[in-house]
């Protein structure tokens, strides 16, 4: 699935943020506000009109220990050779207890977004984003997104101009996020790296972070319709109200989850997922509204625990053609 929300580039000399900038971050932070309300995502039981009411001993946790969010940009090389391809990412440290939001956030809340701001010359991909977890929110609904630690990367290809003697890349990239406990809370971070560029043509990796950036690697999805997607997914009517989502494993998997997208989640809705062996079932709640029927792909994540514990997930895109209305 190539999800590209909040991974925006833009091409820009060096920036620095003003005095007023900053005042503003520091107020955000010291800011708690309601989380908003999705309602086309799933929900908890009862709590459709749930709100997060300000809770005055969270916001003096803030205040006395700062942002529950440490923002921070990381590459896995040192050195910027003329032409050559990295990785570039925004590496999210949370305090415990706290969260912040996929790119469907699920019932509420707002997804990580991230804004690249490179030399001239410089080109980013697709943002990719590792496999999330389901959590309740503090409105009651049910959110996707990371707690603890989570890298969010993209891999950049840099400018093919050769560079001078001592001279520095500039890379930045803006960073907003709203992170939740009891309740949510917005932040703000502008992120520099400066990187020499390579006189010699040699590579050299950053010894410190790519190991940190390797780690993640194994856990951001498959490509949908990569080779090593672990099932096939086959769509059909369960009836007047479903659509089903049929998983054929190559192995038995378990803790099978579902991770729509945002798009897939306002049109399709899911209702149950159940399973034994190698099959999944995901039932899906069919368009009532002719407009909605305009959608043409199903897709999202699927993540799943293999035979020897290890957490993975696979990207699914399904075409909605053939599909009749009821």
């Amino acid at each position: 699935m190539a999800v590209d929300l909040g991974s925006r580039v833009h091409y820009l000399g060096v920036t620095r943020p003003t005095l007023t900038q900053t005042i503003f971050i520091m107020l955000v932070w010291a800011t708690a506000v309601r989380c908003g309300t999705n309602p086309s995502a799933p929900e908890a039981s009862g709590s459709a009109t749930a709100t997060v009411e300000p809770r005055t001993e969270t916001a003096a946790v803030i205040s006395r220990l700062g942002s529950p969010v440490r923002a921070e940009l990381i590459s896995d090389i040192a050195i910027v050779q003329p032409g050559e391809i990295f990785r570039l990412g925004v590496l999210l440290t949370l305090q415990p207890g706290w969260y912040v939001h996929w790119a469907n956030p699920g019932g509420s809340g707002e997804p990580v977004s991230i804004d690249l701001r490179l030399p001239s010359g410089f080109e980013a991909g697709s943002l990719r984003w590792p496999i999330p977890v389901q959590f309740e929110q503090p409105n009651g609904t049910i959110g996707y997104g990371y707690q603890d630690e989570v890298l969010l990367y993209a891999e950049v290809r840099a400018s093919n101009r050769d560079v001078d003697d001592g001279e520095m890349w500039l890379l930045m990239a803006d960073v907003r996020w709203l992170a939740c406990e009891r309740e949510c809370v917005p932040g703000h971070s502008t992120l520099e790296l400066s990187l020499p560029g390579s006189i010699s043509g040699t590579r050299l990796v950053d010894l410190i972070n790519a190991p940190r950036v390797e780690a993640w690697l194994s856990r951001v999805p498959v490509d949908a319709g990569s080779p090593s997607t672990p099932f096939t997914a086959t769509l059909s009517r369960g009836g007047p109200e479903e659509i089903v989502l049929l998983l054929s494993w190559r192995l038995a998997p378990s803790n099978v989850q579902w991770f729509p997208s945002s798009t897939t989640a306002d049109a399709v809705p899911i209702s149950d997922l159940d399973g034994s062996g190698r099959r999944t079932r995901i039932v899906l709640l069919a368009p009532t509204v002719d407009d909605a029927f305009d959608l043409r792909i199903i897709d999202g994540v699927v993540a799943y625990t293999d035979a020897a514990g290890e957490r993975h997930a696979a990207e699914l895109s399904v075409a909605v053609d053939g599909l009749s209305k009821p």
